[in-house]
């Protein structure tokens, strides 16, 4: 049988050789369960973004306004407890909402 071959030490791996929009929809998926790690994508996202050619930008602001809206519509819901969905690892952080790249940002 063929042997794989080990990776090497330093290379890529995990969510690093995504793409920015697949990022942003992994982050969107992720965001039901664990806000800091979305938190760490979505920032991962945004400075991956280039700032004189745009084309992802309207899709994160879009994705940003889902994932809040998400997670206040959780907080309406009596199974939601701040305490458990806000832990970072076994400390709680306060909540907070993602921040879009522009504010003068209105959906369509």
């Amino acid at each position: 049988m063929a042997k794989a071959k080990p990776a090497q030490f330093g290379t890529i791996t995990g969510y690093n050789d995504w793409s920015v929009i697949r990022t942003i929809r992994e982050a969107e998926n992720i965001a039901r369960w664990s806000p800091w790690k979305t938190h760490e994508w979505m920032e991962d996202a945004a400075q991956r973004l280039d700032l004189f050619y745009a084309p992802y930008h309207d899709q994160y602001n879009q994705a940003v306004l889902r994932i809040n809206s998400l997670w206040r519509s959780n907080m309406q819901c009596h199974w939601y407890d701040a305490k458990t969905f806000w832990m970072d690892g076994k400390t709680y952080r306060t909540p907070k909402m993602l921040e879009p790249l522009y504010e003068d940002f209105s959906p369509v």
